[in-house]
């Protein structure tokens, strides 16, 4: 239940802001510690399925406790009685930020992004939630290139009571499975699943799988329409195409049986590039992922060191520009 007290941080920068709330940059002032402070939009925070709906994110980020999920910090109620919580902060940005950068990322990336999202998705799925909001803007990464999965605001549990009424649709419209599509109240984690293969096929070309001008051609399209296979835009091997192809059937039943079976797909295409290279399988856990990984880093920090730079250059045109101001001063004192 929430306990903090919204005057115990010290609000900075916006980090992102949502239909229902708004996420900075923020300081704990008990324990100097840095968070993310998601806080719910006071004009909403009346209403009462979305408190109930922030509540049940606070509660799943609290109990999904895993290295590829945003960790839950501390959660509690502003003086205005809307509700706040806090995660850690991770610096990297998110792969969206990526390929609107720089477009379609080397699959060996892919493969080593997709391996860590499967361990997410499977500890959330033995924990009876469904995430319901696979996609790229939600797949956050540490400078070093750990992925974290976010964004808990619709997920489903299914050990509780479903807040979404029956038949009505709910996630992104390019990322949505056809049984999420159509309200199906035996949802699962297969729908997960289908989004993860929108999300790879988006990695791997920078385009989504379908692309329908509204929602309805999109919903169409997810049902009806067999994708195309991501070979037809990028050079990677067979097998990914293949799992890809698998997660987007349309049918939960012919997709993968679950994330875990995935990320075997994924280990398995690494440890085989990874021998390609001459690599040794004496350690292939410790190895096999290294040249997708030093990609993945390589890409992150190329996004985030342009920033850098115009910061820096800013400063420095500020500091000649100060130094001339001094010394043209110094020659008009010298003239006097």
């Amino acid at each position: 239940m929430p306990s903090s007290r919204l005057s115990d941080y010290e609000l900075g920068d916006i980090l992102g802001v949502g239909t229902v709330g708004t996420i900075y940059l923020a300081r704990d002032k008990r324990s100097g510690r840095d968070v993310a402070l998601k806080k719910l939009h006071p004009k909403v925070s009346q209403n009462t399925l979305i408190r109930a709906r922030f509540k049940r994110e606070m509660t799943i980020l609290e109990r999904l406790r895993h290295p590829n999920i945003v960790a839950y910090l501390d959660g509690g109620r502003c003086e205005d009685q809307s509700l706040f919580y806090c995660m850690e902060v991770v610096h990297g940005g998110t792969v969206d930020d990526l390929i609107l950068a720089g477009g379609p990322l080397p699959w060996q990336a892919v493969v080593d992004v997709s391996r860590q999202i499967c361990s997410a998705l499977q500890f959330a799925h033995n924990h009876g939630i469904v995430h319901r909001d696979l996609k790229p803007s939600n797949l956050f990464l540490t400078r070093d290139g750990n992925v974290k999965l976010g964004d808990f605001g619709i997920a489903r549990d299914l050990t509780a009571g479903d807040l979404t009424a029956g038949g009505i649709t709910v996630g992104t419209h390019a990322y949505m499975a056809p049984e999420q599509i159509t309200g199906d109240q035996n949802l699962s984690g297969k729908a997960d699943l289908y989004a993860l293969g929108c999300c790879m096929f988006e990695m791997l070309t920078a385009r989504k799988v379908f692309l329908g001008e509204n929602y309805a051609q999109l919903f169409d399209q997810h049902l009806k329409e067999t994708p195309p296979s991501v070979r037809q835009f990028c050079d990677c091997p067979e097998t990914l195409d293949q799992t890809i192809l698998q997660l987007l059937e349309k049918s939960p039943e012919q997709r993968p049986f679950n994330a875990r079976q995935v990320q075997a797909v994924m280990l398995e295409t690494g440890r085989r590039f990874h021998a390609d290279q001459g690599g040794t399988n004496e350690d292939p856990s410790q190895h096999q992922f290294e040249e997708g990984r030093e990609a993945l880093v390589e890409r992150i920090e190329t996004r985030l060191t342009p920033q850098t730079r115009e910061v820096s250059g800013k400063r420095f045109a500020i500091t000649l520009l100060v130094l001339a101001l001094v010394v043209l001063a110094l020659i008009a004192a010298s003239t006097r």
